[in-house]
């Protein structure tokens, strides 16, 4: 427990504190000594060394105090009234401990034969008692003060790290959900072109298995950068390909200069499978996804994911597995801090899909 009071960061408050007392005495002193109205039996040189004796013996005694005070409280359990009655106690001896060992330095230093009696001292610690006191009071409220910021700070990062850690686990949970829900998907396009045509078949399972590679390692990352999520998105348009062939077409308008902003990793390829797996109908048989990404201000990257195919309608849910993460992600990572709207367009046929976060670089 020693350990604690004497903490490094402490002790230079406790030294800056009594550094500031001990000039405000010494000027005061001198000023005193020039002026003619006390220490008069005192050289120059004499003033200073009896200043600086008084102030450190004064910071000893007052760190000698606080450790005996806190060693009671951790060690020996006293309360907190005892402690305060300690240190009003300590507050009082201050001064005559002060005046005792400032007669006796007087006495060895200087041969001024000063009687080391109560009748002698006591007066003379009676009218120093309240700066004392005083000086004692401001040294035990920086000592408690800096622990009770230093308690509350280790508190706050306490419960920072929990934070952090809670939604780790949430991001690892979210995208371990993502991932068999993506596989079986893929699996099954791949299955249905088994027979039709064995080749594609096989370039699919290539593309698949590469894709796969490249998840996996994103198990525990909470962000990529755009390039990558590009790169990833285009592995999967590549095995869709493969099933579509030419039905499909998917347009990219992205500025290079926001490729390496940070984004949540499988961001844009569950829109575009809920595009491929709503946007075919009997009256859509080609399908056309175009993609545009700009900054929102200085601060905002904007996702417009727009497809031609069939419109929504209006009594079936369509936020499946894929997109549910994908909101459940967006509000972790970003506290609610964003937008994500899907929509049928206005005037013709299609979806529109907004997705607006913070940007992070």
């Amino acid at each position: 427990m020693r350990a604690k009071i004497l903490d490094k960061t402490l002790l230079k408050y406790l030294l800056l504190f009594y550094s500031v007392a001990y000039g405000l005495s010494t000027f005061s002193s001198v000023l005193a000594k020039w002026q003619g109205t006390a220490f008069k039996t005192y050289s120059w040189w004499g003033l200073i060394i009896n200043t600086t004796f008084r102030y450190t013996s004064k910071l000893l005694f007052v760190i000698l105090a606080l450790l005996l005070v806190r060693y009671l409280q951790e060690r020996k359990g006293i309360s907190q009234w005892m402690s305060l009655l300690l240190h009003g106690l300590f507050g009082v001896g201050l001064t005559f401990y002060s005046v005792t060992t400032q007669v006796i330095f007087g006495n060895l230093l200087y041969g001024f034969g000063d009687p080391v009696t109560w009748e002698y001292i006591y007066p003379r610690a009676i009218m120093g008692t309240d700066y004392n006191f005083f000086l004692y009071f401001c040294s035990v409220a920086i000592v408690y003060a800096y622990y009770y910021f230093k308690k509350q700070r280790k508190y706050e990062l306490q419960e920072s790290q929990l934070k952090t850690q809670l939604l780790d686990s949430k991001i690892r949970s979210l995208q371990s959900q993502l991932q068999p829900h993506f596989l079986f998907n893929a699996l099954n396009d791949i299955a249905s072109l088994v027979d039709q045509s064995p080749e594609k078949a096989q370039d699919s399972i290539a593309d698949l298995s590469e894709m796969l590679r490249r998840t996996l390692r994103l198990k525990d990352t909470k962000y990529i950068a755009l390039e990558e999520e590009l790169e990833l998105l285009q592995k999967y348009i590549e095995i869709e390909r493969i099933r579509y062939d030419d039905k499909l077409k998917v347009n990219k308008e992205i500025p290079k200069e926001l490729l390496h902003y940070k984004v949540p990793p499988l961001l844009l390829q569950p829109i575009v499978e809920n595009s491929l797996k709503h946007g075919f109908s009997y009256n859509h048989d080609q399908l056309t996804i175009s993609i545009r990404i700009a900054l929102n201000g200085e601060d905002r990257l904007l996702f417009v994911i727009q497809n031609d195919g069939k419109s929504l309608s209006q009594e079936k849910d369509h936020f499946g597995i894929g997109l549910s993460n994908i909101i459940s992600r967006l509000d972790t990572l970003y506290q609610g801090d964003f937008v994500f709207e899907m929509k049928n367009e206005e005037k013709d046929d299609g979806v529109l899909t907004i997705i607006e976060i913070p940007v992070e670089e």
